[in-house]
């Protein structure tokens, strides 16, 4: 039996579409083994439809390695229990990639190193920003050049806890993506490099003043709210109530603030204000998971 416990993560951070990303403590727990023949594939707490057969996304992971390394399997006993919310914006898709990868690997002799898995997985996902800190763990820096993904992982002061801010609705990431304009204006494109650049920066240093700034951008979130009533407004009760930078994470319809402080009162006052929503809320502290996928294997 392989289990192997993978993070949830929150993707773009304001300015860095589809480049930064962090890993959260919040998991998905997946344990894997093989059987004489056949698929089974049990969901525990999924909150949602999750396919159980083949083209479940922890079954197709693992296919895409066993392919890449030709192993041939017999059959496979896949239980997954997530805590992640799907279609969230949490990276519920890059846990499942990731956790299904690292299993596969282990099954096949350990043959893949993880910056292989890691350009299986950006090929699956078509982006790093959510399985580079799934995989790595802490705040994550990535770029994909030629199939190749580069990634550097930062380990980040536990003080600094996330206020993950998520709805009762979804928004599909394909349908959020599809209203993003496929040309920018060059000084939106400047404006977003530079903020990016200021929010790394701030994250390696600790220096949580420039934080707001960093996350300030042109690229999706302004597109993208139109699928979430009432953004704008929670953007400014969150800075009201003392968040150091608030984004949405990955594609929506989470938000999430950083915080250094306060994180009851902070929680209690964003609950007070979701009370009063058309929508259902919930507001959760999390710390940062600087640990990334955890595999553990008796074989």
């Amino acid at each position: 039996m392989i289990r192997v416990r993978v993070p949830a993560t929150s993707a773009n951070m304001g300015a860095g579409f589809d480049t930064l990303g962090i890993a959260l403590g919040l998991y998905n727990y997946i344990s894997v083994e093989e059987t004489a023949q056949g698929v089974q594939i049990i969901n525990k707490n999924a909150g949602g439809y999750i396919p159980d057969g083949e083209n479940n996304l922890i079954y197709r992971a693992m296919q895409r390695v066993f392919r890449e390394v030709g192993h041939a399997r017999q059959g496979l006993k896949i239980i997954q229990n997530s805590q992640i919310p799907m279609t969230r914006g949490l990276g519920s898709s890059s846990a499942c990639i990731i956790g299904g990868m690292l299993a596969a690997n282990v099954l096949s002799g350990r043959k893949l190193e993880y910056s292989d898995i890691l350009d299986l997985a950006v090929e699956m996902e078509g982006h790093p920003d959510n399985a580079a800190p799934a995989l790595y763990g802490g705040f994550c820096i990535s770029a994909v050049t030629g199939g190749k993904t580069a990634c550097k992982s930062i380990k980040v002061d536990s003080k600094m806890k996330y206020a993950v801010m998520v709805p009762d609705f979804f928004v599909a990431t394909k349908k959020s993506r599809g209203t993003l304009p496929q040309r920018v204006p060059i000084k939106d494109a400047a404006f977003n490099i530079s903020h990016a650049a200021l929010f790394t920066a701030a994250m390696m240093t600790g220096d949580i003043g420039l934080l707001r700034t960093g996350v300030m951008d042109r690229l999706h979130q302004q597109y993208r709210k139109a699928y979430i009533e009432d953004m704008d407004t929670i953007f400014e009760k969150s800075y009201e109530f003392g968040a150091k930078a608030t984004y949405l994470s990955g594609s929506g319809p989470t938000i999430l603030s950083i915080l250094d402080g306060g994180y009851q009162e902070f929680s209690n006052k964003m609950r007070q204000f979701f009370a009063g929503s058309a929508q259902a809320w919930s507001c959760r502290i999390l710390p940062v998971d600087n640990i990334g996928a955890v595999v553990k294997s008796n074989i």
